[in-house]
């Protein structure tokens, strides 16, 4: 099933990464969830959209073209409302993903990035509110250690695949792929099941019982 991002992202954001991922783990896809490490720089910070996959890798030894040209090629590449998800490969020390990164890819559209690895401006990219998604923080340079392979291409990133076209749900919780073809359903599933549990903690907090709401809502 195609599915209209511009309809669909801001319906997904303002979900939240349990339900939707109990929804997926009910349809069968049970390993949408990228590593348990990427976290968000700022606690509230959430993002949800097409995902614009990029992959890297260890800038081999030797003289090599600056890998600048290339993640500016990159960043040309970022279409409105997209997810910038960065698998580094087998570069584990650098900063992946900065500031002026992160200015650029506004400019151009997209609404944030989810990287397997680096990050470093952390304090400059908190200051103008873009949702990034990280593993872990290093000052160093990708200048001299990180060059991009390709974009827009599919990618496997910690064992999950993510697919163009797929959607990126994350938030305090984690990260998730909603793969493209179950994305429409799996978002009106999980509206229902919001709905639902939202029901559910009111008659809760008023006293109810636990059993006997899970028996009329199935939600727990």
């Amino acid at each position: 099933m195609l599915t209209n991002s511009a309809e669909l992202s801001p319906r997904l954001l303002r979900l939240y990464t349990g339900a939707v991922a109990d929804i997926m783990d009910d349809m069968g896809y049970r390993n949408q969830c990228l590593p348990a490490a990427i976290r968000p720089l700022d606690p509230k910070m959430k993002v949800a959209g097409p995902v614009y996959p990029v992959r890297g890798r260890a800038k081999p030894p030797g003289d090599r073209p600056d890998p600048r040209y290339r993640q500016m090629d990159m960043l040309d590449g970022i279409f409105p409302g997209s997810v910038v998800v960065i698998e580094p490969g087998d570069e584990t020390r650098a900063a992946h993903w900065g500031e002026l990164m992160s200015n650029t890819a506004r400019q151009k559209g997209a609404v944030g990035c989810v990287v397997n690895g680096g990050l470093r401006d952390s304090m400059q990219i908190l200051e103008i509110g873009f949702p990034v998604f990280r593993k872990f923080h290093s000052p160093l340079t990708a200048v001299y250690r990180f060059e991009i392979t390709d974009f827009g291409q599919p990618i496997d990133v910690g064992g999950v695949s993510v697919m163009p076209g797929d959607f990126v749900l994350g938030d305090i919780d984690g990260v998730l792929i909603v793969p493209q073809k179950i994305a429409a359903e799996v978002v009106a599933t999980a509206e229902e099941v919001r709905d639902k549990e939202t029901t559910v903690r009111g008659r809760l907090q008023s006293g109810d019982d636990i059993r006997e709401l899970f028996e009329k809502y199935r939600v727990f």
